[in-house]
């Protein structure tokens, strides 16, 4: 094969491969592990793999769906024990792996972790952080409105892509940077502002990241460090997690970590078990009990989840009670179903970034195995 670049590490042919070598394309900084990780109990039923999920082709087995969908990885813990994990061929489980938008709810969770610090103060103004953007589009929204997506400004998430998206990719290192193209933090201060904030959800990346900008001035510490410090030491991590930089070591907050598939499902399994010391108990406790209907019945994915709601930068679908997602293009999913106590992690390689059918087949999948073990 002919080796992915830069400038096309993001096209069809090229996912399969990119997505589990960001680091030898992007400049990254490591998220520290756990010095012992958090023993995963081998109890493997491979007949997981044939239970029945509906999706919008029909009726498949979960092991047909995954082979016929770019899946790169299933995994799924049940309690303590490891109960499944699907590989696709050529795919190791120690390789990191990109997870992209799945990365918000790692940032909403770091928020938490800070909270619990006394560093961050969710009703405050973004500005009691981070002066620098007084005279943008965020000048006067609040942390809690960056959270739950519902920060109102001028830019358009066309993973087509478009030209803010194109614009945005550059700032981050995602795609070769033309002469004098703005840093993200340059790129983020130049938003102007669209409407009120708290006023409705709206999904546009760069509010993650400005969340990740927050982070980095209340804690006085590089992103990556405030992860490992914070969460990812301490919920049993076995490898480092490695997250994308721009030029000046900004990070993407909002779709740059890269975890092996385990990892994935112990962070899910930190919010599953009440954040496990990581995180302010009564935040972790907001995500799962509040959240604006009416912010999401006028936003961007009213259709989605009829009933869903956004917190923290956490899906709740509004389907079963108390189940939270992280959910990215090109496949990637977490599934914390917490009264069944099951987590399944999903890393893929989509060609197609964006579908939203095939996000309900995922979501579909998920639901089916938690609802088997439970």
């Amino acid at each position: 094969m002919t080796r992915p670049t830069l400038d096309n590490w993001l096209l069809p042919e090229n996912t399969f491969w990119s997505f589990r070598h960001v680091r030898e394309l992007i400049p990254t900084a490591q998220v520290d592990c756990a010095k012992s990780p958090r023993v995963l109990k081998q109890k493997i039923n491979s007949k997981l793999g044939d239970i029945s999920v509906e999706t919008h082709t029909g009726t498949q087995k979960i092991s047909d769906y995954l082979s016929s969908t770019h899946t790169d990885s299933f995994t799924v813990a049940k309690g303590e024990d490891l109960v499944f994990e699907w590989l696709a061929p050529g795919v190791s489980d120690v390789e990191p792996h990109l997870i992209f938008s799945v990365t918000k709810s790692f940032t909403g969770m770091l928020v938490g972790s800070l909270v619990q610090e006394g560093l961050i103060d969710v009703d405050a103004l973004v500005t009691k952080y981070v002066p620098e953007i007084a005279d943008s589009g965020f000048g006067d929204a609040t942390v809690r409105n960056l959270l739950d997506m519902a920060a109102s400004y001028q830019f358009e998430e066309d993973y087509t892509p478009g030209p803010d998206i194109i614009a945005y990719r550059h700032s981050v290192g995602w795609y070769p940077a033309p002469l004098g193209a703005p840093n993200l933090h340059d790129f983020i201060a130049s938003r102007k502002k669209e409407g009120e904030h708290g006023q409705k959800f709206r999904y546009m990346s760069p509010t993650t990241d400005l969340v990740g900008w927050v982070i980095e001035a209340a804690s006085g510490m590089p992103y990556a460090e405030a992860l490992s410090k914070f969460i990812w030491s301490k919920i049993g991590s076995e490898a480092p997690g490695h997250i994308t930089v721009d030029r000046q070591g900004s990070p993407r907050a909002a779709g740059g970590l890269s975890v092996i598939p385990r990892d994935l499902v112990r962070f899910g399994m930190m919010i599953r078990d009440g954040g496990m010391g990581a995180i302010d108990p009564e935040f972790l406790l907001d995500v799962y009990e509040n959240g604006s209907a009416e912010q999401w019945a006028t936003g961007d994915f009213k259709d989605f989840f009829e009933k869903g709601v956004y917190r923290s930068f956490c899906y709740k679908p509004g389907i079963d009670p108390d189940v939270i997602m992280g959910i990215g293009i090109h496949g990637q999913m977490l599934y914390v179903d917490r009264p069944r106590g099951v987590v399944v992690a999903k890393q893929s390689s989509w060609p197609n970034p964006d579908s939203e059918e095939m996000h309900l087949d995922a979501f579909n999948a998920c639901r089916a195995i938690a609802h088997a073990l439970g």
